[in-house]
């Protein structure tokens, strides 16, 4: 009768040892339980719990993985708000030099030959006229005041200026800003000034502050010049 085969215990710095000594000492959770010590049945208790920790972690971070797989950039944007902006900051202008509605047959008589309405003699031009003739009854009144067959003009004395005929006719700031802030803080037509009156009457720049805060935003002008 044959003795028994003594199994080969395995030479020291093969792939098999190696594993083993790196079972025995490792910290890695679980490992130990399941490899070398304990029953079969609490070997197998270990491995399902080890592949469950296993599919937990990677199903709380398959978003994060997916989020790196889609090469995410990111912007870091600082803002420095500006102490003081150099002048001018905003420039608000309104091309309608005065609004007709506020017109009286005077001021016509004054101002008609330099908004381009009257020739010599106070008499209308033919293009003025014919672009009143097809307008609508919003222009009707105005029409009317081009008659100066029994006008009898104010005396010359009592004649206003151009800038006093401006800023009774024209376009106020007050009309034109619907909103103004700046640097951080509400602003209004107490901060800008007229700029060239004679050339451009309803020209208005910004007056920057004199305190430090905030930062310029947004200004929106705008206004019709339609007779009301």
């Amino acid at each position: 009768m044959s003795q028994p085969q003594p199994v080969p215990k395995p030479r020291p710095g093969s792939l098999f040892e190696a594993v083993r000594l790196f079972l025995k000492h490792t910290t890695f959770h679980g490992l130990r339980h399941i490899f070398l010590t304990g029953s079969y049945p609490r070997r197998l208790v270990w491995l399902l719990a080890f592949l469950t920790a296993l599919a937990l972690l990677f199903t709380w971070s398959s978003n994060r993985v997916r989020y790196l797989l889609s090469s995410p950039v990111h912007s870091k944007i600082h803002m420095v708000y500006g102490k003081r902006l150099v002048f001018p900051a905003v420039t608000i202008c309104n091309q309608n030099r005065v609004l007709p509605a506020r017109m009286g047959k005077p001021d016509l008589f004054l101002a008609g030959r330099w908004l381009g309405m009257l020739g010599r003699n106070l008499q209308v031009l033919p293009g003025v006229r014919e672009s009143f003739s097809g307008a609508d009854q919003r222009w009707a009144a105005f029409s009317r005041l081009l008659d100066f067959s029994h006008f009898l003009p104010p005396p010359r004395d009592s004649h206003p200026s151009m800038r006093q005929l401006l800023d009774r006719l024209g376009h106020q700031l007050e009309e034109m800003l619907l909103y103004c802030r700046f640097q951080g803080e509400l602003c209004g037509p107490r901060n800008f000034s007229t700029v060239s009156p004679e050339a451009s009457p309803h020209t208005y720049s910004h007056r920057p502050y004199t305190h430090p805060v905030g930062l310029l935003r947004r200004y929106v002008p705008y206004k019709t010049s339609l007779p009301r």
